[in-house]
C-alpha cells in the first residue's frame, strides 16, 4: 500500500526580502541523508532568489545595442548588395 504521509523540510531563516519560508516535499526519507536534503532545499532557494535579482536588473541598454548591431548589419548587407549589382552591369 502507498504511503500518505508527507515527509517535508521547512526553511525558516532567510535573509532574502524575496522568500520568507520553504517547504520542500521530499521523494523519499533517509535519516542519515538529511543534511544532504536541507543543502539541496537551501541551493534551489538561493538559486531562485539570485534568478529574481537578476531579472529585476535593466535590461534597456542590452535592446539597444542589439538594435544598433542590427542596423549596422543590415547597412553593411545593403552595401555588399549594391556593390554585387554594380559588379554585374
Amino acid at each position: 500500500m502507498k504511503e500518505l504521509t508527507k515527509k517535508v523540510v521547512i526553511l525558516n531563516n532567510f535573509t532574502s526580502p524575496y522568500v520568507s519560508q520553504a517547504i520542500i516535499v521530499l521523494k523519499d526519507y533517509n535519516p542519515k541523508l538529511e543534511g544532504k536534503a536541507v543543502a539541496d532545499a537551501e541551493m534551489i532557494v538561493s538559486r531562485y532568489i539570485e534568478r529574481i535579482q537578476k531579472s529585476e536588473q535593466p535590461v534597456k541598454a542590452v535592446r539597444k545595442k542589439g538594435r544598433l548591431l542590427k542596423i549596422i548589419v543590415g547597412l553593411i548587407i545593403a552595401a555588399i548588395f549594391c556593390a554585387a549589382i554594380k559588379c554585374l552591369f
